[in-house]
């Protein structure tokens, strides 16, 4: 598929009700790319004004190790994982584990070490907050629907934001049978 044509709708079942979304972002962009966060952040605001979502909150990426009271960056990408698992998807090439080899002078430990490196901007989708939680977190983006080896298909922030807000005007526009299709699937 070309990067202009459109795909049917990122997977995911809006229910503004209880559906929170948690932006994760990088905190060490160049001014250029903080400008482009900063349009999904009032896309994000549209949408909760809109009641297409219930809310939203706006963070950095936790560190690779995190406190006791908040999950680490690894806990994270974990639980993403297990959603993308559960759901027939993957959360690659937009969060990718690396092992960092060991010290060739020894001066670490023998145990090689794991590095998660993630997308600029991501976004779990919850029902209650706790992203952690299977039975709370609804979808991640970005993702990547694999049906099969050959056919995959990557949504992107930009992609599920605009499903969203297109679904939200064809809400509020009247269509003769128009047989509303779901944004955000996740739940089989």
């Amino acid at each position: 598929m070309s990067a202009g044509e459109s795909a049917s709708s990122p997977a995911v079942a809006l229910d503004a009700a209880d559906l929170r979304v948690d932006c994760y972002v990088r905190s060490d962009v160049p001014a250029p790319i903080a400008e482009i966060v900063d349009g999904v952040v009032g896309r994000l605001e549209s949408l909760c004004e809109a009641g297409r979502i219930d809310e939203y909150r706006v963070a950095s990426w936790p560190p690779e190790t995190g406190a006791a009271s908040a999950p680490s960056r690894g806990e994270l990408v974990t639980a993403f994982e297990r959603w993308a698992d559960r759901n027939g998807h993957s959360i690659e090439p937009g969060f990718r584990r690396r092992e960092r080899p060991t010290s060739p002078l020894g001066a670490e430990s023998d145990a090689p070490d794991e590095r998660v490196r993630v997308p600029i901007v991501a976004l779990a989708l919850s029902t209650d907050g706790d992203v952690t939680d299977p039975t709370a977190l609804r979808g991640v983006v970005p993702y990547t629907e694999r049906p099969n080896a050959v056919d995959e298909r990557t949504y992107t922030v930009d992609e599920w934001l605009s499903a969203v807000e297109s679904d939200a005007v064809d809400r509020d526009a009247p269509a003769a049978g128009r047989d509303p299709s779901p944004v955000l699937g996740g739940q089989r």
